[in-house]
């Protein structure tokens, strides 16, 4: 089974990733970690359409995996109805079966968790993403809430209400 997760900046979604990790074996197929250890600077406008390209072959090493019996899980913001469409439109091409998880949080969590975050990263060593002020407002204005004809499951990630 190929977990897709979606959600905004520090819904949770790489803390349900690791959960799954560690409760089912999947294997965690991260679109950040990979562009983080393969490229040494910013981006920039180039960003997205690497992302993508990074994605592609994320999908690719997820149908190898489920070939092999390996669960795995999609870690990547999916912000977008036409990228949720399409992580859909592969896996079902490929004939694997998926599913697509939208992580939510409460917004006061959602902003708490992102804070402790970025101070966790102001001093670390190498490239990491702190996302805060201008650059969050920006990430949230891109997300695409779900629609309600969207097949998909939903997962509150604020931990008095944990499912």
């Amino acid at each position: 089974m190929i977990t897709v997760l979606c959600g905004r900046v520090a819904a949770g979604k790489t803390a349900l990733a690791e959960t799954l990790h560690r409760e089912t074996g999947a294997a965690v197929l991260s679109c950040d970690d990979l562009m983080l250890t393969v490229f040494d600077g910013c981006l920039g406008g180039a960003h997205d359409r690497t992302a993508m390209k990074c994605l592609t072959y994320l999908f690719s090493l997820a149908v190898q995996l489920d070939g092999l019996g390996v669960d795995a899980v999609v870690d990547y913001g999916f912000w977008l109805r036409a990228e949720r469409d399409a992580a859909r439109a592969y896996f079902t091409r490929a004939g694997v079966p998926h599913r697509l998880v939208l992580v939510e949080s409460d917004e006061t969590v959602r902003l708490t968790r992102l804070s402790r975050r970025n101070e966790a990263l102001r001093d670390a060593p190498g490239r990491v993403y702190r996302i805060e002020g201008e650059l969050l407002d920006r990430m949230d204005a891109k997300f695409e809430p779900p629609g309600p004809d969207e097949p998909l499951e939903r997962f509150d990630n604020t931990p008095e209400r944990k499912l």
